[in-house]
């Protein structure tokens, strides 16, 4: 058997070395380099966030479009789908230094100083999201087990863009910490819920019987504490050396190989990657004794990175399966299910918790993008939920709804974030005098 794969992978790199396929990747990857710069020039000069530039040129750039071009031949454009394709590894990355950064945010000192709020809406807003959309889903006759799977997955939020946009206006105050707070810690929130509720909808979806106990809560359990402890020791480990040199070089290349590190170990052993990254970011800023100046490093590091994952995420897109009435139907129903979800359930936390009024009306509005974990979430969902008989594939209906939603989302969710700080007047001083 290894002495087939072996043969296998050497016929592979043969082919990739005859037909030149790291050429066509350079070429793509300067085209989208270049495309992304004029995002940028035209996203700072209307003021629109560039998150919301690069979605949009994604999904220009999305294989069905690409398909549609006349000038194109057959081999150019089945070349573009290879290649498109083969950068999913890209999301990875992304997602693990958006996660570090998000667990670089949670001070103990923030989340002792916000105590029950930050906990009363973090897990109002992920159950809102999960009960309403599975209400809604069930409510225009579409089986449990759809409802479920949707519902679990309704209750994530994608971090990524949310931070781009506090990045990009400079946001600071109570608002955007409690913004900061809630998406570092929803994400374990929703895979609880999805690791709990996916063997179940499975199980009906399949028409099996019951569940053992340690399939639906101790091996999610399990993952969950072990990627918190693994990330936990990296983290603090890293910092300390972190702290005791001072070349930039030296910590340039110790956070990178910390970042990947800590994922490949995550994966190696089975746990989460984002939560493995969100705990080293967490040790990174909670055990330093000193301003380690991590944040400019970050920032250069992954502006070329978050560009790419935000196109290709938009280029994900298959506009020829989302055109049926059915189709539009549930993605309206489930948008719309889990904004009120998220809004609503947000806002009754904050009102249990007593916080500023603030925060009551515009906390929710920083929780809507979605893309990341709960496009991870549905490639799971497509990959386990396959018939036996070949009959309806839930699976790929969930991913396609989970991709057009997303990036939905990764449009209006980002302009309800800047909406959100600047009516909280969180916005950055020099953003102000622009806006106004």
């Amino acid at each position: 058997m290894d002495l087939e794969l072996i043969e296998r992978l050497q016929i592979m790199r043969e082919w990739f070395l005859v037909h030149q396929a790291s050429d066509k990747a350079i070429y793509i990857t300067g085209f989208l380099i270049f495309m992304s710069l004029l995002v940028v020039i035209l996203a700072k000069k209307y003021r629109v966030p560039i998150v919301v530039g690069y979605v949009f040129l994604g999904i220009g750039l999305s294989i069905n479009v690409i398909e549609w071009l006349p000038f194109l031949s057959a081999e150019q454009k089945e070349w573009y789908a290879f290649t498109i394709e083969g950068f999913d590894y890209i999301a990875n990355f992304a997602l693990a230094f958006i996660a570090f950064t998000i667990g670089s945010e949670l001070s103990l000192k923030i989340l002792k100083s916000l105590g029950k709020k930050i906990v009363y809406i973090a897990i109002l807003e992920a159950f809102g999201a999960f009960v309403i959309v599975t209400l809604a889903i069930l409510a225009i006759g579409k089986p449990l087990y759809l409802a479920l799977v949707l519902g679990a997955i309704a209750s994530a939020t994608a971090p990524a863009a949310t931070v781009m946009v506090l990045k990009e206006y400079n946001a600071e105050g109570l608002l955007t910490s409690m913004i900061l707070a809630i998406v570092g810690i929803d994400d374990a929130i929703a895979l609880i819920i999805f690791s709990l509720v996916e063997p179940i909808a499975l199980s009906l979806y399949l028409g099996q019987g019951g569940l053992s106990l340690s399939h639906a809560v101790l091996a999610p359990v399990i993952e969950i504490v072990g990627s918190v402890l693994i990330g936990i020791l990296i983290g603090y480990l890293s910092q300390k050396f972190m702290s005791s040199i001072e070349d930039k070089t030296k910590k340039i290349l110790n956070l990178v190989t910390t970042i990947v590190g800590g994922s490949a170990i995550a994966i190696l052993f089975h746990l989460s990657p984002l939560i493995t990254n969100m705990a080293i970011g967490f040790a990174y800023r909670n055990f330093a004794r000193k301003n380690l100046g991590i944040a400019e490093y970050m920032e250069t590091l992954t502006v070329p990175l978050y560009a790419f994952f935000f196109i290709l995420a938009g280029t994900e897109i298959r506009l020829d399966s989302i055109a049926s009435v059915s189709f539009l139907t549930l993605a309206f129903v489930y948008t719309l299910a889990r904004v009120i979800g998220k809004v609503g359930g947000a806002s009754l936390g904050a009102y249990l918790s007593n916080a500023p009024e603030k925060i009551k009306k515009y906390v929710g509005l920083g929780l809507l993008p979605q893309s990341g974990v709960a496009i991870a979430l549905a490639y799971t969902v497509q990959k386990h939920f396959v018939s036996p008989t070949g009959g309806f594939n839930v699976g790929l209906l969930v991913f396609n709804t989970l991709l057009f939603t997303a990036a939905l989302t990764e449009v209006f969710g980002p302009l309800a974030t800047k909406y959100a700080i600047t009516k909280a007047g969180e916005i950055g001083e020099g953003h102000k005098i622009r806006d106004n």
